[in-house]
């Protein structure tokens, strides 16, 4: 397919948009129809409250609002419609590889409420984001390109930042139920409110998903496994008098998956793996000097614990093995704004953080028995930050800032970034760009695994820009946006036997990112994007100017939702994810190949029989589409769900 047919499909989006917008734009509409802007106020991006239009970073915000009308039910879920975010899933509740802009998982930061969730137990000190639901969240914003200037190691590629919701006004009970193909249940209740001194929220959820193979049906694998979640979030907020402002948040999940051997007849009837996680916070913010400076201080704690068990069957009578891994980390934080005159912010931060892991595996089988241990590991990190916030009249603001960390094992990374953005107000135009470099510590695994660890691994480097343009067009109901971008990853960790870990390798991601969102009438808004992503290994090796593994070059989305009536509302959204290269694992050596293109389609629909009960059902993957998003794991077949929300 010539890059010119890729293309055209999202220039008719873009045109039919446009077209309609004009036609709305010509009638008497009211000014409640100007929405397409983002949300008012975004604080990933520059750990402040910023209007997104001051900003040159790319930044997608998902709301409640979009959740809630689309039934996301997982973070993952919500991720997958994102310009510039790729997933890869290994079968139901397996684990699910993020990639912003061709970064790996381990190069993309993952927070909630500003906890870092990264496991430093895994052997790259990634999170899997496979078991994080959207119970009690408020809104997703995801910021795309290197982010260490503000948040430090792992944020290479980018930042994707989870925010629970807060409590106000009376208190109020939900409770929810829902049931679909495969004997799939979330069942859930929530309770919030608060006053002007107190806030909470708080949701408990039991979920059960999957019932089909996690090995692929196209290998004639059937036997299924299932995804069990128990989640719960709460978030309580305080105001004690005066100028303080106290915020707690908890969350804490337990979650069983049935896993399935990679490749042809990989059918495992009593494999399982366990993984609990809790995350805690506790952050205060006060405020003097009329309001010229603001501080905010917090305290943190992530504890990872994953245990996996794998017993003899009639298929593989002698094999058995066990492993359990568990990653905790502590972290401070004291951060101050200082508002030096008007339009014109000084952000600077201190952070400290302890991650330490202990791991083991045991095995037996056909080729013998076998143990690794890895030892409690530490490794302290310790960071210091400065950003300004510049704004020239209505029209141009720029961003710049510097940050050191010292790793108590590697030594020193420096890291800086600035993005300026220039506004046209006349024509709607905004020119934004942006240019960073960021790094990532070595994980606990790859330092001192007791086989193939190396104390001597330097931090892993990036460098990558961004420049593009946003338009407004047929009276502020449609806005397109273009958006080019490039990276370069340098000391990659790679391993090679019987050396071990090295910082061997090299990567180069390149890109554009196509989206426009229009309102064309009340109660309605379309939205559509298109990413083209070139990530190639560029190590100088065997494997210079392949692709990465499962990141597509080409992918798309469309998404649309009306309210029906006065109480419906419907949602349609369709996913185009290109050719990818994988690796096939179930021969030796492994062979690269090339897993097919999709086409996704799902529906939603929501109906308030009265103020207080509220019918919902969806249709994920509406056409049936057999596809694999990693080589040999199974996916979703259509599927339906209905449920019963009740607010009292």
């Amino acid at each position: 397919m010539n890059r010119g047919s890729l293309f055209a499909p999202i220039v008719l989006v873009i045109l039919a948009l446009s077209t309609t917008a004009d036609r709305v734009a010509a009638q008497e509409t009211p000014d409640s129809l100007d929405l397409i802007h983002m949300p008012p106020i975004v604080v990933t991006a520059t750990r402040t409250p910023a209007p997104p239009e001051e900003i040159g970073s790319s930044i997608t915000v998902v709301t409640r609002q979009e959740i809630e009308r689309r039934q996301y039910r997982t973070v993952i879920e919500a991720l997958r419609a994102v310009p510039g975010v790729a997933v890869a899933q290994a079968g139901p509740g397996g684990v699910a590889s993020v990639f912003l802009r061709g970064a790996g998982s381990d190069q993309t930061l993952v927070l909630l409420d500003g906890i870092e969730l990264g496991d430093p137990s895994t052997p790259n000190g990634a999170y899997d984001l496979a078991h994080l639901t959207t119970a009690n969240i408020e809104r997703i914003e995801i910021v795309r390109g290197p982010q260490s200037t503000l948040y430090g190691s792992t944020a290479m590629g980018g930042v994707i930042h989870v925010l629970t919701r807060g409590g106000a006004g009376p208190a109020r009970l939900r409770m929810g139920a829902e049931a679909g193909k495969h004997g799939n249940f979330q069942g859930r209740a929530g309770l919030s409110g608060g006053s002007e001194a107190l806030g909470y929220s708080a949701v408990g959820i039991r979920r059960r998903a999957g019932g089909f193979s996690a090995a692929s049906p196209v290998d004639g694998d059937a036997e299924p496994d299932d995804h069990d979640v128990s989640e719960f979030s709460g978030r309580l907020g305080w105001r004690p008098g005066g100028p303080l402002a106290l915020d707690f948040t908890l969350r804490a999940s337990d979650a069983a998956t049935d896993r399935d051997q990679e490749g042809p007849g990989g059918d495992d009837p009593n494999a399982v793996t366990e993984a609990e996680l809790l995350a805690l916070s506790a952050r205060g913010a006060a405020h003097g000097w009329d309001d010229r400076w603001a501080t905010a201080f917090g305290v943190s704690l992530v504890h990872h614990d994953r245990a996996s068990r794998d017993d003899p069957d009639a298929a593989r009578p002698e094999e058995r093995s066990r492993s359990r891994f568990e990653g905790r980390r502590w972290k401070l934080d004291w951060q101050n704004d200082f508002a030096l005159w008007p339009s014109q912010r000084l952000t600077a931060g201190i952070e400290t953080e302890r991650e330490s892991a202990e791991t083991a595996f045991t095995s037996d089988g056909a080729f013998g028995p076998f143990e690794s241990v890895f030892p409690e590991e530490s490794a302290r990190t310790t960071g210091a930050f400065i950003q300004h916030q510049a704004g020239f009249g209505d029209a141009l603001f720029l961003v710049a800032g510097g940050r050191l960390d010292d790793h108590s094992r590697f030594g020193r990374a420096m890291t800086w970034r600035v993005s300026p953005t220039f506004r046209i107000a006349a024509t709607g135009t905004r020119l934004k760009a942006a240019y960073g470099t960021g790094f990532k510590a070595p994980s606990l695994f790859q330092l001192f695994d007791p086989g193939f660890g190396n104390p001597a691994l330097e931090p892993e480097e990036s460098a990558g820009w961004e420049a593009g343009v946003e338009q407004d067009l047929a009276r502020n109901h449609l806005r397109v946006a273009l958006t080019g971008f490039g990276t370069k990853f340098e000391d990659l960790v790679g391993f090679t036997f019987p050396e071990g870990f090295r910082n061997i390798s090299a990567a180069e991601t390149r890109g554009l990112e196509v989206w426009a969102s229009a309102f064309p009438a009340a109660g309605v808004r379309i939205g559509g994007s298109y990413t083209f992503t070139d990530a190639e290994d560029a190590s100088g090796g065997e494997e210079d100017g392949r692709p990465l593994l499962r990141r597509p070059r080409h992918q798309a989305n469309l998404d649309a939702d009306a309210d029906v009536g006065r109480r419906g509302n419907v949602a349609f959204g369709a996913r185009w994810v290109g050719a990818r290269d994988d690796f096939d694992f179930s021969g030796f050596p492994a062979l690269r190949v090339t897993l097919d293109g999709y086409l996704l389609v799902r529906l939603a629909a929501g109906y308030d029989v009265s103020d207080t009960v509220h019918v919902f059902g969806r249709i994920e993957n509406l056409f049936d589409e057999e596809y694999e998003e990693v080589l040999h794991f199974g996916t979703l077949g259509r599927a339906a769900t209905i449920g019963l929300q009740a607010e009292l």
